[in-house]
């Protein structure tokens, strides 16, 4: 057995109970990828039994893993109305931006309720940030004194965190961004200003 595997510390079952097995294995596959162990259908199923034995075990026999199980969850990870892993049992798995998705899911999921609010509180914090940049920006400023026709375009690119030199497609991107932030924070004013300087700088984001 490879020695990375044997030091792998199993979670507390109450953190994993209500998780289900596809998750698990892929949180499983993402933490032998960080370890630099090759993702063999082998190592996989000794990984998952040293992470979470209660849910990969042979029934009547704790001390063994269920290569079944895992096989079975890799299985549908990998077919194609998940798409959650790439790759092939004989010649070895592949993380991919999915995998990570759903691996960085399940952490968030194993973490204690501390951690857990934690992190959900820091991402709060986050996207409060962006709204204020928004919000004290200039060309706000200027929107809601009702001179938005007076905006320039280096301001709207400001307000982008890019330049009048920044691609147009990063600066796509980053309204996009913008957008959904206020979305779920719920700013209306903020999301209707963004949706009219969307409009009013149409020609200038299509470099036309």
């Amino acid at each position: 057995m490879n020695e990375k595997i044997k030091k792998l510390k199993p979670f507390d079952p109450k953190y994993y109970d209500s998780i289900d097995l596809d998750r698990l294995v892929i949180f499983t596959t993402v933490e032998l990828d960080k370890l630099k162990i090759e993702l063999s259908l082998e190592n996989i199923i000794v990984g998952a039994f040293k992470l979470f034995p209660k849910k990969f075990s042979l029934v009547g026999y704790p001390e063994f893993p269920d290569a079944t199980r895992v096989e079975k969850c890799l299985w549908r990870c990998k077919g194609k109305k998940r798409l959650w892993i790439g790759g092939k049992t004989p010649h070895g798995y592949l993380i991919t931006d999915k995998t990570r998705t759903i691996a960085a899911q399940t952490e968030d999921q194993l973490s204690e309720p501390a951690l857990k609010k934690q992190r959900v509180t820091s991402r709060m914090r986050r996207k409060e940030g962006i709204l204020q940049e928004v919000t004290h920006s200039s060309a706000y400023e200027k929107y809601i004194d009702g001179k938005s026709e007076n905006i320039t375009e280096a301001e709207f690119c400001y307000l982008l965190q890019g330049t009048l030199d920044s691609s147009r497609e990063t600066l796509k991107e980053n309204l996009v961004s913008l957008k959904r932030v206020t979305e779920e924070l719920d700013h209306k004013d903020a999301l209707k200003f963004l949706h009219w300087l969307e409009q009013h700088f149409e020609n200038f984001l299509n470099n036309k």
